[in-house]
């Protein structure tokens, strides 16, 4: 949720299992679990309908020490490199015209948001969530200057190394 100032206020993960499920609570996800490089696809959904677009990605996590870190994330062609600021249980990427929060969460989930919406501005929403230890999956949001939602990719990724 965003205050009236447009600056992130709060983030609310609502936890679900199923019905009679014996499975236990996990503990929140945490960088050790992302260190490393995933390997997938990600498919693409458009709200008008097209066809969706499948990518191949790549995405690596290194740690440079015990306040930063560096993600390269591949799709496609294209190839982005940003460095983030280890805070608690998040990470800051701040490289890009509006800080960009990562939250590692219970059961495995993680959120990525902006720290603050500028209008007439397009921003992106990202959950994910480890499914096992080699096994993670993505949901990212896309939305435009006017609020409405550009496309809908889902990433499933493989931790290769």
């Amino acid at each position: 949720m965003y205050d009236k100032n447009s600056n992130l206020s709060f983030l609310t993960l609502i936890r679900e299992k199923l019905k009679d499920s014996q499975e236990s609570e996990r503990l929140p996800l945490t960088l050790a679990q992302l260190w490393g490089t995933g390997a997938g696809k990600a498919t693409t959904i458009y709200p008008d309908g097209r066809s969706p677009d499948e990518v191949q990605t790549r995405l690596t996590l290194v740690q440079l020490d015990d306040r930063y870190l560096e993600q390269q994330l591949q799709f496609g062609e294209k190839t982005l490199k940003s460095r983030g600021k280890i805070e608690g249980s998040g990470i800051i990427f701040e490289q890009g015209e509006i800080p960009i929060q990562v939250c590692l969460l219970p059961d495995g989930a993680s959120s990525n948001c902006p720290l603050l919406i500028k209008p007439r501005q397009g921003f992106v929403l990202e959950s994910g969530w480890l499914l096992s230890p080699t096994q993670r999956q993505r949901l990212i949001r896309r939305y435009n200057g006017q609020g409405s939602w550009v496309s809908l990719t889902l990433v499933k990724e493989a931790k290769i190394s």
